[in-house]
């Protein structure tokens, strides 16, 4: 009996009918490596054993039901009801999505496949979509919410690439009229609920120390003023500009410096109450 060679094992996994394309290609890369060495590496040997396993003559007829059955299979009926369970345009439904379209294609799922479809399953539970519903209801009856959030982008806009695809998105949606962006709970306390995210929050929140129309000086500490504007009396026109940085004294302020016509916006840290020079 001739002996069988890893050449023979991987020409039976290329001519098998069942084997994805994909996977064809693997197995002829394993082929040309071994005809050129006429071994293979341990972690090749484990390619060529996991091939097998996936298209042991069980599993071959697995492929074959879902050819045939396609749209009717009950896998196929369930991970499209766990797909319109997601939230819209999410990673989630795209990777549901793909697992489909393999199945429909008499593709087998991986063990990584089946594990990520288990925690796509626990994250929209009835439970998590009935938080998520819940979520929705606040978002439109508390405008603190909003505030927040908007903060938040106004933070990450100045510090990218710090959540960039979620700052674009909000951008384009509060450009176009009519549209407002609505962030899911889990985005909104990514973006919202870290330890830099929350100092900005409550920076933005506290009674500024030099309310609108108090006198303030730059300080000399000031490093983004140029000298002779240091010492220079100012008019404080706002206390609720964007925050750029989360270290103390962070609340952002616009000020007028006397001479000059255009504000300029600074930290608080960056400013200190001005006191008239004595007689």
């Amino acid at each position: 009996m001739a002996r069988i060679t890893y050449q023979n094992r991987l020409e039976n996994i290329i001519n098998n009918p069942y084997c994805s394309a994909r996977d064809k290609d693997f197995a002829g890369d394993l082929l040309t490596y071994y005809k050129r060495n006429r071994t293979l590496t341990s972690g090749r040997v484990r390619c060529v054993k996991q091939l097998e396993e996936r298209y042991t003559p069980e599993a071959c007829k697995a492929i074959q039901r879902l050819r045939e059955e396609g749209e009717s299979d009950p896998r196929i009926i369930s991970l499209k009801a766990l797909k319109g369970r997601c939230e819209d345009s999410t990673w989630d439904q795209g990777f549901l999505e793909s697992i489909i379209d393999q199945l429909l294609a008499g593709r087998l799922l991986s063990d990584g496949q089946e594990e990520m479809i288990t925690k796509i399953e626990e994250r929209n539970s009835e439970e998590v979509i009935k938080a998520r519903y819940r979520w929705t209801a606040d978002w439109d009856l508390k405008p603190r919410l909003r505030e927040e959030f908007r903060v938040m982008m106004g933070y990450y806009r100045a510090n990218p690439p710090y959540f960039s695809n979620i700052v674009t998105a909000y951008d384009i949606a509060e450009s176009l009229e009519g549209h407002d962006y609505a962030p899911s709970k889990r985005v909104f306390d990514k973006v919202c609920g870290g330890k830099y995210a929350i100092k900005v929050l409550n920076a933005h929140q506290a009674e500024p120390k030099y309310p609108v129309g108090s006198t303030v000086v730059v300080r000399a500490s000031a490093t983004q003023f140029p000298n002779i504007y240091k010492g220079k009396a100012a008019a404080v026109i706002s206390t609720t500009e964007p925050i750029r940085n989360a270290s103390k004294g962070c609340k952002r302020y616009k000020i007028l410096l006397m001479g000059v016509m255009k504000p300029a916006l600074v930290d608080e840290k960056d400013i200190k109450i001005y006191r008239a020079p004595k007689n």
